[in-house]
C-alpha cells in the first residue's frame, strides 16, 4: 500500500488535483495471496492519459514546429547583431554574413521544406535562402517571413489539427488488434480465416456480424474499418468474362473488389492482403497489391503473419502450434 501511496504522491506534487477520484482505502489481502493493485494502477494510467491529452490540447506551445520558428526568430535577431557588416569600402549596403548566419539559413531551409510547403510564405523563404550570399536584404527578408509565419494562427491551428488526426490514426493502428475480413459467399473460407485470426490473438471483424444501428452498408464499412489489418477473400462466387470471350471465369463478388480498393485507400496497401482461391480471377495488373494463394495446406497463414510482422504488428506464431 505504501508504494501505491508514494506513486500517487509523486503526481500530486505536479497536479494537486491528481488524487481526486483515486482510491485511498487500504486493501486487505486474501490469505496466501499477494495484494492486487491492478484496479488502482489502471485508474492511475487512465488519469495520466487524460492529463496528457488535456495538457497537450490546451497548450499551443506544444506545437514543435512553431517552437522551432520561435527559436529561429530569436537566434536570427541575435545573429543580426553579432554578424552585422556595415556598408564600407565602396559597398553601399550593410549586410549580415558569417558562419552562424549560414547555419541559421540552412536550418530555416530544412524547416521550410519539411513543414511549410503548404504555407504562402514557402516560396519567399525559398527565394531568400537561395539569395542568402548575394542579396544584402536576404537576412531582413528572411526574418520578416519567419515573423509572418509565426503570427499565422490559422496555419498553426490547422497543422495542430492535422497532427491530432494523425496521432489518432496511429493510435487506432497500434492500440487495437482488429482485423477486417472482406468475403463473398464462401462461408467455409470466411470461418477458416476468422478462426485463424482469433487463434493468433486478433479480433476478426466481419461486417454482417456487426450491429446495423440504422446505417447503410457503406456507413457500416466506414465505422468498422478502424483496424490494424484487412484480409480480402477472393473466392469463386461469380462468373465473369470480357464481351469478346465465350467462356466465363470464376471471380469474386463485386462488393469484395470494391471493399478491397476502399481498404487500400483507407489503411494503405501494406495493411491489406488478398487471399485468392485457386482459379479465381483477380482485378487487372495493379502493381503493389498483395495477393496470396489460399492453399489447402495452410501455407497462407504464415504468409499473412509475415505481412503483419513486416509492418510492425505484434504476432505470436507459436499460437498456431
Amino acid at each position: 500500500m505504501s508504494l501505491y501511496n508514494d506513486l500517487v504522491a509523486k503526481y500530486v506534487v505536479i497536479d494537486p488535483n491528481f488524487e481526486k477520484g483515486l482510491s485511498v482505502i487500504g486493501k486487505a489481502a486474501v490469505p496466501g495471496q499477494e495484494f492486487d493493485f491492478r484496479p488502482e494502477l489502471k485508474a492511475i494510467a487512465n488519469k495520466l492519459h487524460m492529463w496528457i491529452v488535456l495538457y497537450s490540447e490546451s497548450d499551443e506551445e506544444q506545437n514543435t514546429e512553431k517552437m522551432q520558428v520561435d527559436e529561429l526568430i530569436k537566434r536570427g535577431e541575435s545573429i543580426g547583431k553579432e554578424e552585422y557588416h556595415a556598408a564600407s569600402g565602396g559597398f553601399p549596403f550593410s549586410y549580415v554574413s558569417g558562419s552562424k548566419y549560414d547555419m541559421w539559413m540552412a536550418e530555416i531551409n530544412v524547416l521550410n521544406e519539411r513543414y511549410l510547403k503548404a504555407h504562402p510564405a514557402y516560396e519567399s523563404i525559398h527565394t531568400f535562402y537561395t539569395q542568402r550570399d548575394n542579396n544584402p536584404n536576404a537576412y531582413e527578408g528572411m526574418l520578416a517571413q519567419l515573423r509572418a509565419v509565426n503570427a499565422d494562427k490559422e496555419f498553426w491551428l490547422g497543422l495542430k489539427k492535422e497532427d491530432s488526426e494523425n496521432i489518432k490514426e496511429e493510435s487506432i493502428m497500434t492500440e487495437n488488434n482488429k482485423v477486417f475480413i472482406v468475403h463473398g459467399h464462401d462461408e467455409s473460407a470466411k470461418q477458416t480465416v476468422a478462426r485463424f485470426l482469433e487463434q493468433c490473438g486478433f479480433e476478426a471483424i466481419i461486417l454482417h456480424e456487426q450491429a446495423d444501428g440504422g446505417r447503410t452498408i457503406i456507413e457500416k464499412i466506414e465505422s468498422y474499418t478502424d483496424v490494424v489489418f484487412a484480409i480480402i477473400l477472393y473466392t469463386p462466387c461469380d462468373i465473369g468474362r470480357a464481351k469478346e470471350e465465350k467462356k466465363g471465369r470464376a471471380r469474386a463478388r463485386q462488393n469484395v473488389v470494391f471493399e478491397h480498393g476502399y481498404l487500400m485507400g483507407k489503411l494503405g496497401r501494406n495493411r491489406v492482403c488478398a487471399l485468392v482461391k485457386d482459379g479465381v480471377e483477380t482485378p487487372g495488373d495493379i502493381s503493389g497489391v498483395i495477393y496470396k494463394s489460399m492453399d489447402s495446406a495452410g501455407a497462407w497463414k504464415t504468409g499473412i503473419l509475415k505481412e503483419m510482422k513486416d509492418i510492425g504488428i505484434a504476432v505470436d506464431a507459436s499460437k498456431l502450434l
